[in-house]
């Protein structure tokens, strides 16, 4: 599932019926749940200690570091993701292919056509001559990552040439991870949400 195509609206949908529940908050260490009435689907809980944050769930699990109090660093009240910092900073992720990057093939299409284009000086999105089409077609209808490999090991053409395509990124953002980001950044808005209600109450009571 391409996971570029993850809305915050789509994430939103997803944890509408979801509450928080604090369970430890002790200056930096810290322990939340968040889950649609204590239901395993898309629960997910977050962990802090000075340094780090621990985020696991049926989504996927994630381990990130940057700075002392990680809520502070992925605090954003107005529900903003920035997945390729946030990806830099995870030291480690889940090995059940619920990881931060996937194999994307239709990424790899657009890198072979852009190399193609490239190699004939053609104009960005200018048509492809119908020869040139036929030889790379087995290149284009490949529908996996064995696939797409194999069949550019076996490429060979006296038009068009790959020498560098390994270069290219050919991998996104799972879906996994992004709704991680999402959840995050949701579940640190209602601890605030949370933790603010109580102060105004305790402010009234004295």
């Amino acid at each position: 599932m391409d996971g570029t195509k993850l809305t915050k609206e789509i994430f939103l949908k997803d944890v509408s019926g979801h509450s928080l529940k604090i369970i430890k908050d002790d200056g930096l260490y810290r322990h939340i749940e968040c889950s649609n009435n204590g239901s395993f689907n898309q629960r997910f809980e977050i962990v802090t200690w000075p340094g780090y944050l621990a985020y696991t769930g049926d989504m996927g699990d994630y381990l990130f570091s940057r700075i002392d109090d990680m809520f502070s660093f992925f605090r954003s009240p107005d529900h903003k993701i920035n997945t390729g910092y946030w990806g830099e900073k995870c030291r480690s992720e889940s090995i059940y292919g619920n990881g931060i990057r996937e194999f994307s093939a239709e990424r790899f299409r657009e890198c072979v056509l852009g190399d193609v284009r490239e190699h004939l000086d053609l104009e960005e999105d200018a048509e492809i001559p119908d020869d040139v089409m036929e030889e790379i077609e087995p290149l284009l209808n490949a529908e996996n990552e064995h696939e797409c490999a194999e069949e550019m090991m076996n490429f060979s053409s006296p038009k068009i040439e790959f020498n560098d395509f390994w270069e290219h990124t050919v991998t996104q953002k799972t879906w996994h991870f992004i709704w991680c980001c999402h959840a995050i950044v949701w579940a640190i808005n209602k601890y605030d949400e949370e933790k603010s209600d109580a102060l105004k109450c305790g402010m009234e009571v004295t």
